[in-house]
């Protein structure tokens, strides 16, 4: 005997077009247990015959992007999320892992959860005792496409590095993706197949543990940001940046000391964990890390996840890294011993002010030059020097500055030059300064190749590195520990340049180029939060905001 199918009131259609992708599927119930799964099955039968193509599906006016990978992943006609009007175990296992997907640093709602979880509620409607078997075809489809896209973004994120803006793209993915998660699907090991979708570095997993023990610490205490501008009583003030600082578990009330020296020691504690310098004093940089409350704290973990997976499948066995929240560079060299990465060089470094920031990039350093010229950018010449020279020409001679002609030569009468007549239309001159320790470049400059012509160097200016904010530069990094690194780099060539030479290089002022045996990959990179391996926190300011760019895309309208 045939169900009898109870069609509801149209808020829904199916498609009588497949060229009509804005039509909803019908509210379809069947009464008898036995049929749920056949009547199911033929909604979703129906749903895959009405693609336009093999590319595009269109369910509820949600376009579902990973279409064209469901056969890859070996989706039959068949049900494998639900049976009868339930989840089955891979069901509520994928399920399970889209509802927590906060644990890989991903947002369940990108990936249908609220109408899932819709959907799996309503499968049975206790007031008509009734099927929703059209709501059971549409979750067998959504999953599918939740898992598919679950797997593209933890295994290279959902952003493009260079612009910040979201992508899908599934040509940078790993060529056996759809395969391993075929197997989750095959095996009933559905995190499995995800997790060794994952990036491999120990970084990357210190921080997603870190995130997860946060998370659940934190779960029965809810802060907000503090609003510095809503509170004028001092005392008030004083009351809930307390209160914060006992949240964050920085604050120790059992210290023999006045509430002040208190209040200023849990000041410390919590600025370093800010990579900010620690004095106890409530600045500008301390209120704005204070204004982070819980929320934003997590999906600042989850956007340094996002950026993680950006990052290549295997290191070189050596390489540097600069993070630009932190100013730091590390060098890094594979112990083959205990196979693993090790430190061996840190440094602080300056990177670029907000309004001229040092790019994100990958490149090598293939020389380096010993007491350089500083070839003067057009943007820096017109913009700063030459309004210096036209107050006052002696500003050349007091930095050290040569005036470079069309030629490349130097002009020796600087007097015959109408510096009036010169503005940033017409600058038929160029400047150089002359090496020596007044260098803006230092002693030292470490080149790599890149289209934004930045580069690592020493510089003459080293009072930023005596302070936490060190976001100055014009775009290129100024390194602390630059002798260190010179060796480092010639460190397996010293038959033909011993440390010995080198050292005389420093200390005589005569430009030499040295052009490295075995050039060093170096990336430049962006994390605002970071874990070691005993899954210590250390979170930095978002200082160019390409964080918030990311999770005002991410988040949209929901801001906690």
């Amino acid at each position: 005997m045939k169900s009898k199918l109870v069609i509801f009131f149209g808020v829904l259609f199916f498609w009588s077009c497949k060229n009509d992708p804005n039509n909803l599927t019908k509210k379809i119930e069947v009464r008898l247990v036995q049929n749920v799964n056949v009547e199911a099955l033929s909604i979703l039968k129906n749903f895959y015959a009405n693609s336009l193509g093999d590319t595009l599906l269109i369910i509820n006016s949600d376009t579902l992007i990973t279409y064209r990978f469901f056969k890859n992943i070996g989706v039959p006609n068949k049900l494998i999320f639900s049976d009868k009007g339930k989840l089955t175990a891979l069901g509520d296992s994928l399920f399970s892992v889209i509802r927590n997907g906060r644990a890989y640093g991903l947002y369940p709602n990108d990936y249908h959860f609220k109408r899932l979880d819709t959907l799996e509620n309503n499968f049975f409607d206790k007031k008509d005792s009734a099927y929703n078997v059209s709501g059971l075809a549409e979750f067998e489809v959504l999953l599918t496409d939740a898992y598919l896209k679950f797997g593209a973004h933890v295994n290279k994120g959902r952003f493009n590095p260079d612009t910040i803006l979201p992508e899908w793209n599934p040509k940078k993915l790993d060529t056996n993706w759809t395969a391993i998660l075929k197997f989750g699907l095959d095996k009933n090991k559905i995190k499995r197949a995800l997790d060794s979708l994952e990036p491999k570095h120990d970084g990357y997993h210190f921080l997603k543990k870190a995130l997860a023990t946060y998370i659940l610490e934190n779960e029965k205490l809810n802060w907000d940001s503090i609003s510095f501008l809503n509170i004028t009583d001092t005392l008030k003030l004083k009351q809930e940046i307390k209160k914060r600082l006992i949240y964050t578990g920085d604050y120790n009330d059992t210290l023999k000391l006045n509430d002040s020296l208190k209040l200023a020691k849990a000041l410390k504690s919590f600025q370093k964990k800010f990579s900010l310098d620690p004095d106890g004093k409530l600045g500008k940089y301390t209120r704005q890390a204070l204004g982070l409350n819980k929320e934003e704290t997590i999906r600042q973990m989850e956007m340094a996840l996002e950026h993680w997976r950006w990052e290549p499948g295997k290191y070189p066995e050596k390489y540097a890294i600069v993070n630009i929240p932190s100013a730091e560079i590390n060098i890094f060299e594979w112990d083959k011993k205990h196979k693993l990465d090790t430190l061996v060089l840190n440094s602080k470094v300056v990177v670029g002010k907000p309004d001229h920031q040092t790019p994100t990039l990958r490149s090598k350093i293939n020389y380096m030059l010993i007491y350089p010229y500083w070839n003067v950018p057009y943007s820096i010449a017109w913009k700063e020097i030459l309004p210096m020279v036209q107050r006052d020409t002696n500003y050349l001679h007091k930095h050290n500055f040569e005036v470079i002609n069309g030629k490349g030569e130097p002009i020796t009468n600087l007097g015959k030059l109408n510096w009036k007549r010169y503005n940033k239309e017409y600058l038929p001159v160029r400047f150089r300064q002359r090496i020596g320790d007044e260098n803006s470049l230092g002693i030292c400059k470490f080149n790599f190749n890149n289209k934004y012509g930045v580069y690592l160097h020493d510089t003459n200016s080293k009072r930023y590195f005596k302070t936490f904010y060190r976001y100055q530069s014009h775009g290129c990094i100024r390194i602390e520990k630059y002798f260190e690194l010179a060796r480092f780099l010639i460190r397996e060539d010293t038959l033909k340049l011993p440390y010995d030479t080198l050292n005389a290089y420093f200390i005589r002022e005569k430009q030499e180029k040295i052009n490295l045996r075995k050039p060093l990959p170096i990336y430049v990179r962006y994390y605002t939060a970071s874990a070691d391996s005993s899954l210590k926190l250390h979170l930095n300011l978002d200082i160019y905001r390409k964080d918030q760019q990311m999770k005002l895309m991410v988040y949209g309208k929901h801001p906690k």
